[in-house]
């Protein structure tokens, strides 16, 4: 048997704080996979390796900010990337250049790729999904999920080795 789910509007799950955020999908609140070591660890990487050429490339970089990609639908992306002439949202509206998934153990593929289709909707050009288990890394653009040959994600001008923001595995004591 289904089990029931409580749908909210869009004005009550703007004034409710959710500990960790959740996704807002038609009026449903969904939790999100996070809270390991390891996400947490590349996630904090990745937002120190983009803010050291936020300047120079000209780009905000947020972590876990919600992001409207339509009228019933909220996602908070891992890690954004915003142009530097972006207004100033509270709740992001203006597609970001880029959205970062860091993949968790139980995650599965066919979700984050619901997630990417929710982005390209509303205009972001590029996302890029990464597992830092695998040590592998995706480009997804508009019908199109690669994996670069040369381990280096790329999104218009930013250009990110994965092995500058991955950690070895910790070797078995």
């Amino acid at each position: 048997m289904a089990s029931a789910t409580t749908l909210i509007s869009v004005e009550e799950y703007l004034s409710t704080s959710y500990h960790p955020d959740c996704d807002y999908v038609d009026g449903e609140v969904l939790e999100r996979n996070m809270g390991e070591l390891t996400h947490g660890r590349v996630q904090c990487l990745i937002g120190a390796w983009l803010l050291q050429r936020e300047k120079r490339l000209r780009l905000k970089v947020v972590t876990e900010v919600r992001l409207q990609v339509n009228a019933t639908r909220f996602r908070i992306p891992d890690l954004m990337v915003l142009s530097a002439a972006s207004p100033r949202e509270e709740v992001v509206r203006t597609p970001p250049l880029l959205c970062i998934e860091i993949v968790s153990k139980d995650d599965r593929m066919s979700s984050y790729l619901i997630r990417l289709n929710d982005y390209f909707r509303m205009g972001v050009p590029v996302c890029w999904i990464i597992d830092p288990l695998a040590r592998q890394g995706w480009i997804a653009t508009p019908g199109q999920l690669t994996e670069p040959t040369d381990g280096v994600l790329r999104a218009g001008e930013i250009e990110m080795p994965l092995g500058e923001v991955l950690e070895e595995p910790a070797a078995a004591e």
